[in-house]
């Protein structure tokens, strides 16, 4: 069984030789690589014999579906047309929607050919990664890495800048922690951002950076002085030397966005942005090389002004009014930030700092303000929370901005809600906020969650922490995401966390929180359906029915099966993914799906 892989969508093994060439020689040979075919025209095919889950509840199960310009116009239908692909019985499912990532963050704190830091053990290790590459690359002009470990410091050791400097002295370098919320840079780097010396006046509220006891100069660690992939300290001396040029951020935004396509995601929202970033994506969606839906928050960040929020909403009107094909961008969502995770606001102190209960980024007034303009201008806020008191209290804010603004439908919801009291959990069906979520925070690796129980203490996050079944008991709205790239992209990863409790490999045995498991349905849904609804594109994808968009996945076992074994989940394959009707990834090898965490 196979079917026609267009042109359009060019191998990845194509795009890093492409990438590698213009990174390198700095190529004028942008408009030559573009790809047209994705977005202005969907593709024409008819998918036969397939067990088919249309997410719809009234009406679950079809055994076809005719596609005509990226539409469903017939299910069921018995005179196939066009391009027909038998499925030979396999499941079909909506397109996975991605509903927390950061898919620009990669190549805005990694240099673009730069190793991962995740699998290093050792800060040698970490430093003989970056001497390696800085010889390959001389002429990287601001070496960044992503991916260490806390871990890799022993005994109270802290990354300092003299460690780098011995390597590279003569560049500014950046080592982004896995998290993306603690940094670490060497003199060069410090000295070009104006914080080798002092402290400016704009790091944000309780920002950290470590400064020698003695000499008073800065260490090279710092802790929450950059926001995502829109500022911060280091961030934005990283945008004035502009180590990548407008057309070369295109093509290396375009190379993460198509490994979407192998996990069998057709939809994303991106959790950070700004104006720039918005560009990229417009001009992707533009080359008609667009391969995902994409919905893009502006971050409101310590950096911006109220103006901003009007800014924010003018750029979405102009996209949404512009020539553009429909369908495929959304720019009308800010994040707006109540607290962070190395401050997380509790409401009870810290089982290994006493007495600390953490804090809000803003003062509370200022964040009310922009909670209330953002919805009085028709924003969909996407509300950053970590801890349980900023939960409660963001739901406030919230709950005030709907009492002082003209009634609308509202759609706002609270991200990383990863700790909930329980007077907060029907508060989110009564104030239709949507609960966003990463499974990845849950994943067992024993290690992690030791740390875990040390710092919040066992008996909060047994009560506490994840929860997406009695949310959704409750009857709220639940939307998870990856948090890409701090974790694989893979929904079934997060999937098998949510039905299993345990790791890829089925471990430990029966699984943690198994009060907290849920359904393989009710997962499925949180990663189609759900996020549809939470991003008002529930009559456009999510499901799979006639005048919807032609978004799906076929999938190498049938988790939906009573037969299914849940334990195989991570080992299920996505064979074929379909974009706008058009067949933008398949594997019908026997090869076994790898995952690995390191990259």
């Amino acid at each position: 069984m196979k079917s026609k892989l267009k042109f359009i969508i060019p191998a990845t093994a194509v795009l890093i030789i492409i990438i590698v060439l213009i990174y390198h020689f700095r190529l004028e040979l942008y408009s030559f690589f573009t790809s047209r075919g994705l977005n202005y025209e969907g593709g024409d095919i008819t998918i036969t014999n397939a067990r088919i889950w249309t997410g719809d509840p009234n009406d679950p199960w079809k055994t076809s579906m005719t596609i005509r310009d990226g539409k469903i116009v017939a299910m069921n239908d018995d005179d196939p047309s066009g391009e027909v692909i038998d499925a030979e019985g396999r499941l079909i499912v909506p397109g996975f929607c991605d509903g927390h990532c950061h898919p620009q963050t990669p190549y805005v704190l990694t240099s673009p050919e730069a190793p991962m830091l995740f699998k290093t053990k050792t800060p040698e290790d970490v430093l003989n990664l970056l001497k390696e590459y800085v010889e390959e690359h001389p002429d990287d002009k601001y070496p960044r890495m992503f991916g260490w470990m806390s871990a890799i410091f022993k005994d109270g050791q802290r990354p300092t800048r003299q460690m780098i400097d011995e390597v590279v002295s003569d560049r500014p370098v950046y080592l982004v922690h896995h998290s993306g919320h603690e940094h670490w840079a060497n003199t060069k780097a410090l000295e070009i951002a104006g914080i080798f010396k002092e402290t400016p006046p704009e790091i944000p509220n309780k920002g950290f950076i470590e400064r020698d006891s003695v000499t008073g100069l800065a260490t090279g660690y710092m802790s929450e002085t950059e926001l995502g992939s829109t500022h911060g300290i280091m961030l934005n001396t990283v945008k004035e030397v502009g180590p990548l040029s407008f057309e070369e951020q295109v093509l290396v935004q375009r190379l993460i966005l198509e490994m979407y396509s192998e996990v069998g995601v057709t939809s994303i929202w991106t959790k950070d942005g700004d104006l720039d970033i918005t560009r990229i994506y417009e001009q992707i969606l533009r080359d008609d090389a667009l391969p995902v839906r994409a919905v893009l928050d502006n971050l409101y960040t310590p950096w911006c002004k109220m103006e901003d929020l009007k800014a924010f909403k003018e750029r979405a009107d102009e996209i949404e009014n512009s020539d553009l094909p429909k369908g495929f961008l959304k720019t009308d969502g800010v994040k707006l930030i109540l607290d962070l995770p190395v401050h997380a606001w509790q409401f009870e102190p810290y089982a290994d700092s006493a007495g600390w209960t953490g804090h809000p980024l803003f003062d509370m007034e200022y964040f009310q303000e922009q909670v209330n303009e953002s919805d009085r201008l028709g924003l969909n806020i996407n509300l950053l929370i970590m801890g349980n008191r900023a939960a409660y209290e963001g739901l406030n804010a919230i709950e005030k901005a709907i009492k002082l603004n003209p009634p609308r439908e509202r759609r706002h919801s609270l991200e990383h809600a990863e700790f909930l009291i329980n007077d907060d959990i029907p508060r989110f069906k009564e104030l239709g906020v949507i609960a966003v979520m990463n499974p990845i925070g849950s994943y067992p690796e024993m290690d992690y969650q030791k740390y875990l129980e040390e710092h919040f203490g066992k008996e909060k996050l047994d009560s506490l922490f994840h929860r997406w079944k009695d949310l959704i008991e409750a009857g709220a709205v639940v939307v998870q995401g990856s948090d890409f790239p701090l974790a694989p992209m893979d929904p079934l990863v997060g999937i098998n966390i949510m039905v299993n409790g345990t790791d890829i490999h089925g471990k430990p045995e029966g699984g943690l929180w198994s009060h907290k498991t849920i359904s393989i349905e009710d997962a499925l849904r949180t990663y189609t359906t759900n996020y549809a609804y939470a991003a008002f594109n529930e009559d456009k994808i999510g499901m799979l029915k006639e005048g919807y968009a032609a978004d799906f996945v076929m999938l190498s076992e049938n988790i939906l099966s009573e037969s299914f074994d849940p334990l195989r989940i991570p080992k299920v394959k996505v064979m074929l993914t379909v974009f706008n009707g058009h067949v933008v990834y398949e594997d019908f090898t026997d090869k076994e799906k790898v995952i690995d965490f390191g990259q």
